[in-house]
């Protein structure tokens, strides 16, 4: 692809003189004596003029031709050596964006700018001219693809360095890329048309309002990936959720126009940056970093099943292998709440509930953790809460941890006599007629 727009630009300048009207102007030495034997051995002025103008092209293409194989072979043993003696890698990244490739080519056109100056001297000035400014446009398109490379390897190298992984340049390099593209333009029309930069850019200052219309949304993605980075307010591979944006997953991508996130369903959700500022959303970074993620869980018993604690219940779970083991500590818990003679089975459920979860390996402990009743008994029961921190933040294993305590509530409950609400179902619906009807016939 270089080697492709090397010669395109090469063309651009070579063929833009193919139409030069030829004058009876002092050429290049050289030329001037092929031109001067020319005519010598009987051919005309105009046929001759028009030979050395053809072998003057052929000069430059050749000197192109030949500067881009030595230039890219040295280039080539240059970057190679530097790649293996450097420990950064810096080298490899300016090598994937080929910033070498063009700087070396950018060197290789100059050279044929100069030299095209120097051969097409005894030619048109007004045709030289023209040749110079198509050369120098070509130029100055390749000065921004080097610095374009330059931009890109600084943004892969900011993102590689451990220090910097949390950080995002992406909008900021497009920013750039933007305002050098705009300061290329504005020098190409000005080298075109003969102009000085700063008539023109006089000149755009009119024209302002109508580009801030086109560049809204860059402008305002501009502003607001300031505000993101300056606040600290997302960051790649952060977690968020936005409901007004269906978004709900891990940040992978942050550019000037939009916030790429991968939801859990491996979808993929573009939010508009200046989306991030005004609306809301959750990010679950700080939950990460911490000792722990916040996990609730509610569950009703039904009021029906709740008695003081009798020596046989006491005696039973003294000696069945689920409490046995901690049966002291929960009694002392449990007598807390509920003292003397009037210790529930409630009671010990809940206190063993709270050993539980403070031996649980999964849970943190050193972090608020307790079992409680809801505010209201309801036509659903006594409703109790869990509330506690596990140590495992990612979804799959937070999930297994949910499945633990409530597979061991639902299990324990029995033990302590309880019983679990739930609505009625049609089974239970069918047996109560079933049993009605056994009783009326009998």
């Amino acid at each position: 692809m270089l080697n492709l727009l090397f010669y395109m630009s090469v063309a651009i300048i070579l063929l833009s003189g193919g139409a030069v009207e030829v004058v009876g102007l002092p050429k290049f030495w050289l030329l001037q004596n092929l031109n001067d034997a020319l005519i010598d051995i009987g051919v005309s002025a105009q046929i001759s003029n028009a030979i050395v103008f053809v072998v003057t092209i052929l000069v430059l293409a050749g000197i192109g031709w030949l500067l881009f194989l030595i230039i890219g072979r040295l280039s080539f043993l240059f970057v190679k050596d530097q790649t293996l003696n450097s420990k950064s890698g810096i080298f490899k990244i300016l090598m994937k964006y080929s910033f070498f490739k063009r700087l070396f080519v950018l060197i290789a056109i100059i050279v044929v700018v100069f030299s095209s100056r120097v051969l097409f001297s005894g030619f048109s000035a007004d045709w030289i001219q023209f040749i110079l400014a198509l050369s120098r446009s070509v130029m100055i398109i390749w000065i921004l693809l080097v610095l374009y490379s330059l931009l890109d390897a600084w943004n892969t190298f900011f993102e590689l360095h451990p220090k910097t992984q949390q950080k995002s340049l992406k909008g900021y390099i497009q920013v750039m890329k933007i305002i050098f593209g705009v300061i290329a333009v504005v020098f190409i029309i000005a080298t075109l048309v003969g102009k000085e930069p700063s008539n023109l850019l006089v000149g755009f200052g009119a024209t302002a309002a109508f580009i801030s219309l086109i560049f809204k949304d860059t402008i305002l993605g501009f502003v607001a990936s300031i505000q993101l980075s300056f606040q600290d307010m997302v960051r790649p591979g952060d977690w968020i959720e936005m409901p007004s944006k269906n978004a709900d997953g891990l940040i992978v991508d942050i550019n000037l126009s939009s916030v790429k996130v991968q939801n859990w369903d491996n979808s993929v959700t573009m939010i508009p940056i200046y989306a991030m500022v005004s609306d809301s959303f959750t990010n679950w970074r700080r939950m990460e970093l911490g000792p722990g993620r916040l996990f609730v869980r509610t569950f009703n018993l039904d009021t029906k099943s709740v008695k003081f604690a009798d020596e046989s219940l006491l005696e039973f779970l003294s000696k069945h292998p689920v409490t046995s083991a901690n049966y002291a500590e929960c009694l002392t818990l449990a007598h807390i709440s509920s003292p003397g003679a009037m210790l529930t089975n409630l009671a010990l459920f809940r206190a063993q509930l709270e050993l539980f979860l403070r031996k649980h390996p999964q849970i943190n402990d050193q972090l608020m953790l307790f079992v409680r009743y809801m505010n209201t008994i309801s036509g659903e029961g006594i409703g109790i809460e869990i509330y506690a921190f596990s140590r495992e933040k990612g979804a799959a294993g937070y999930d297994v941890i949910h499945r633990s305590v409530m597979e061991y509530v639902i299990s324990a409950a029995s033990l302590f006599e309880l019983t679990l609400f739930q609505s009625p179902s049609g089974d239970d619906f069918h047996r109560i007629a079933k049993s009605r009807g056994e009783k009326l016939s009998s």
